[in-house]
């Protein structure tokens, strides 16, 4: 599903290389390095974890799609909040 541009902000291009420099272009959840130009590993991208992306100052982290996708999922499919994620996050095994 493409990314609706209208719902982030004008610098959203500065916002998210911001968050993956801040990671060391790691995935947060998994820890796969990622290089710069995508030679390594998958996408890296920003995963919002109050699934609202017209609000550039909630917190974000740099995750892999696949562990984007997967966080996305539960948050979407039982209606946690971003601090219920995060002890769902910290209950996940290292993959």
């Amino acid at each position: 599903m493409p990314m609706d541009r209208a719902k982030y902000p004008a610098n959203w291009d500065e916002i998210a290389q911001g968050v993956k420099d801040a990671a060391g272009w790691k995935c947060e959840k998994c820890g796969i390095a990622h290089m710069l130009d995508g030679t390594m590993g998958s996408c890296l991208t920003v995963h919002h974890p109050n699934l609202d992306p017209e609000n550039p100052k909630a917190e974000m982290e740099a995750l892999c799609a696949r562990c984007h996708l997967q966080a996305e999922a539960v948050l979407r499919k039982y209606g946690i909040n971003e601090n219920q994620m995060r002890l769902f996050n910290d209950s996940m095994p290292e993959m």
